[in-house]
Parts: C-alpha cells; structure tokens; sequence
C-alpha cells in the first residue's frame, strides 16, 4: 500500500500542474496591470479629456469582430512624458467580440475599459516602434469612479434607445380609462321609464312597451357577457 501511494501521489501532483497549467494557458488572456507595472511600461502618462473626434474602424477576423478606435485627447496634465497641458495628442486603443460559434478560442480581448467623447481619464501610453501612441494593454485607461466600465457603448455598441411610451397605442390603450357608459348601460337607463311607463298603460299598450323593455334589458346583458 505505502509503495502504491508513493507512485500515486508524484502523478497526481504532477496531473494537477498540468491541468493547472493547461487551465492558465487556455485563457491567455493579458492580466490586468498593477499601477506600478503601468507607469513602468507606459513611455506617457497623462490626465486628458476625450474630444468627439473618435474613429473606430470595424473589422474581422475569423470569429472576431474587432474594432480600432483612434482617441483625440485634450491634455490637462502630465505625470510622464513629453507631452504638455493643452497639447492635442491621439491615441490608439483596440477591443474585440467573438460572434463565431461555440466558445471562443484563447486570445486576448483587447483593451478594457475604454473612454467616451467628453470624459476626462488617466492614459497610460507607450509609443510605438513608428512614433503611434498606444493605450497599455489592458487596462490601460483609468476612468473616473463614478462610470460605468462596462457600457457596451464604450466598445462600440451603438447607444440603446428607449421606447417612447407616448408612441405605444398598447400603452395609451392600457392608460385609457374604461367609459363608465357603455351600450349596455344606456339600454337599461333607457328601459327603464319604458318599463315603468308601461305599467300605467291599460291593456295591448301595456305588453307592448313589456317587450319593448324586455328586448332593451335582453341586450343589455348580452352586450355586457360579450
């Protein structure tokens, strides 16, 4: 038994390692970056308001759709880099979606969160080999505490637009109130005095604003069961 658990026990451990290392392989997603590894790997930090001028190109690639998106960055302040407060400076950024079938295959998302035209944010940027500045992948960009990161409009989702209620007939239907008077009591309020009214009557009058009556209430309740 002892001589059992002594082989058991080295392959299990190394199964484990395996699987571990397979698990960790399979998502190859790039890790978040701590503050220190940021400034570390970015060649310009700055605090930039996003002008409207965002370009996002759209394109894909087997079950990725994938969008590009070029920043014009206003510069409120520098904390690395060459850059100056009122500089006008672009920046890139990418993110991408798998639409194709089953899961996706291991590979990076892209950048996350991204910014929206008007916002201000903390960009960590390192420039590339032909003079580009790109955001740190992937959490490169530092929005202010109160946004949302996760807004799909941030990654190129168009905004989502909300019904106006004041068009939906259903609704205004629904906000409709019921007419208190519907057909079948107009017929009982006007069988009414012909029933009472046919009581005074001597004789043959007499049954015929009976039936009169009786056709109004006969209608009345078929109108209100329908």
């Amino acid at each position: 038994m002892n001589a059992l658990l002594r082989l058991l026990v080295p392959t299990l451990a190394v199964c484990t390692l395996f699987m571990v290392g397979s698990a960790d392989a399979a998502r190859r997603e790039v890790p978040l970056r701590t503050p220190q590894q940021l400034l570390e790997m970015s060649t310009d930090v700055v605090l930039a308001r996003v002008l409207p001028e965002v370009e996002i190109e759209t394109s894909s690639d087997g079950g990725w759709s994938r969008r590009d998106f070029t920043f014009s960055l206003l510069v409120e302040d520098v904390e690395k880099g060459g850059a100056k407060r009122g500089d006008r400076i672009e920046a890139t950024a990418w993110h991408r979606a798998w639409v194709g079938p089953g899961d996706p295959p291991p590979s990076s998302a892209g950048h996350r969160p991204l910014p929206l035209a008007g916002e201000v944010a903390r960009f960590h940027l390192r420039r590339t080999d032909d003079g580009a500045l790109e955001v740190v992948l992937p959490n490169g960009v530092e929005l202010a505490t109160s946004a949302d990161p996760l807004d799909p409009v941030r990654y190129g989702e168009p905004p989502r637009v909300e019904p106006d209620e004041g068009d939906a007939p259903e609704d205004a239907a629904a906000k409709t109130p019921a007419d208190p008077f519907g057909w079948e009591i107009i017929l009982i309020l006007l069988a009414l005095p012909v029933l009472v009214g046919s009581l005074k009557q001597p004789g043959k009058a007499r049954w015929t604003l009976l039936g009169v009556s009786l056709v109004m209430f006969v209608a009345a309740a078929l109108i209100a069961i329908s």
